[in-house]
């Protein structure tokens, strides 16, 4: 691709996979910009396109795979940038596109990029590829757990100093982001390679942040959720929202994936932190029909799953995973008991998110504002809830807005707008 020289070069980013890789094409697109490209939405024509990949199970290197060729088919003639967790677990498997960048090579593709810009290129604005600002704090994972291929893929734990992470969120606050989510692949694991933790680096984050903004933990596993962490899930500015993934309720099953925790640590860090502020709300992701599953474990999940009360479950059946140890596992699950279980276990985090809206009503959010079509605003609540409003004048898309949820509608919560 030859870049024109009468205009900037547009550039379009695609995103697969985990908050982690949003946060990465968040800073690229603010990179790029400030060398003088237009970063245009997927759906646009652009003569460069940089995908980030996932390959979490094998169905995401299959996503990826059929991206690429839609991307292709949008853009036959644009420069096609792949880079991802894909990329590093699959070798010399993509060969249909221009330039492969792996994770650890990833902060050449801005310069990369801009190599075919015109040199007479002025700075442009970057765009807000989301209403919240994803900053990742951390990278890589230490785990091993026996059905996942990322730590493979993404390296050892590795942190983002403290100093270049505090500058990132005030530049994200400063531009007008009123919800702040710390992403890492292994977000528990923060500072252990640099000497602090990341109850450290959250309590002066929240300190920092005045009335202007909040934050969010994007994941984090309920083994490294510690007792300064349970703290400061009193603190004000921390949204009452804990993702932890769950996997499944039953010990057995637990040691064989070699998850780091236990179905009753799981419990007290869940009890804890609802003590420390009871409106706390948790999602989760569970994997169903892992080898060996019997209907006992089955029954423990759908029991965890029912005390715990989800807000939001991701639930997903086990598929064998080339290159993990779990995929050698011989004693695997009929498919049609795998169905027939994951169907159960989302069934019941359904009726617990029910709960949980039901819970809701009558009460007062702070909300993060994620889409503003006038007269409607959609958000999210510090909870992780939706809601809809359907007159909200004044607000603007990433603000924060104080509502009252009236009634549930759906899968949302229809709220009233107090201020803005």
């Amino acid at each position: 691709m030859t870049a024109p020289l009468d205009r900037p070069l547009r550039v379009a980013l695609t995103v697969l996979g985990c908050k982690v890789n949003f946060a990465e094409m968040a800073d690229l697109a603010g990179r790029l910009a400030a060398g003088g490209c237009d970063v245009v939405p997927e759906t646009e024509r652009a003569d460069v396109r940089v995908l980030n990949s996932c390959t979490v199970t094998a169905q995401a290197d299959a996503t990826t795979r059929q991206r690429i060729r839609r991307l292709r088919r949008i853009d036959p003639d644009a420069h096609l940038v792949l880079t991802g967790c894909s990329v590093d677990a699959n070798p010399g498997a993509y060969t249909t596109v221009d330039s492969i960048f792996a994770n650890r090579d990833k902060q050449s593709i801005a310069e990369h990029v801009l190599a075919m810009a015109p040199l007479t290129a002025q700075e442009r604005d970057a765009p807000a590829m989301r209403s919240r600002a994803f900053i990742k704090v951390q990278d890589g994972c230490d785990h091993r757990c026996t059905y996942c291929i990322v730590w493979q893929a993404r390296g050892v734990s590795s942190s983002v100093p403290a100093r270049t992470v505090h500058e990132r969120v005030h530049a994200a606050i400063d531009t007008g982001h009123g919800e702040i989510v710390l992403c890492g692949v292994d977000l528990g694991a923060y500072g252990r390679d640099t000497g602090t933790d990341l109850a450290t680096l959250l309590g002066s984050l929240l300190d920092a942040c005045g009335e202007r903004a909040r934050i969010r933990l994007s994941s984090i596993n309920a083994n490294d959720v510690t007792p300064a962490l349970i703290a400061l899930n009193a603190h004000p500015r921390l949204c009452s929202h804990w993702h932890m993934p769950l996997q499944s309720g039953s010990d057995r099953v637990l040691r064989a994936m070699h998850r780091g925790y236990r179905r009753a640590q799981y419990l007290r860090v869940a009890h804890a932190l609802r003590e420390m502020q009871p409106e706390t709300e948790f999602t989760t992701d569970i994997m169903v029909a892992f080898p060996g599953e019997t209907e006992e474990d089955h029954a423990d999940t759908l029991s965890l799953v029912d005390e715990v009360g989800f807000l939001q479950g991701h639930v997903f059946r086990w598929s064998p995973r080339p290159g993990t140890p779990a995929s050698a596992i011989d004693n695997r699950v009929d498919d049609a008991v795998a169905r027939h279980r994951s169907a159960e276990v989302r069934r019941a985090t359904r009726r617990s998110g029910s709960r949980s809206l039901a819970g809701a009503c009558g009460r007062v959010h702070e909300v993060v504002w994620d889409a503003v079509d006038a007269p409607t605003a959609h958000g999210l609540t510090s909870g992780y809830h939706e809601v809809i409003v359907e007159s909200a004048p004044g607000v603007r898309q990433g603000g924060l807005s104080v509502v009252r949820a009236e009634a549930v509608l759906g899968d949302r919560l229809r709220c009233t707008l107090l201020r803005s």
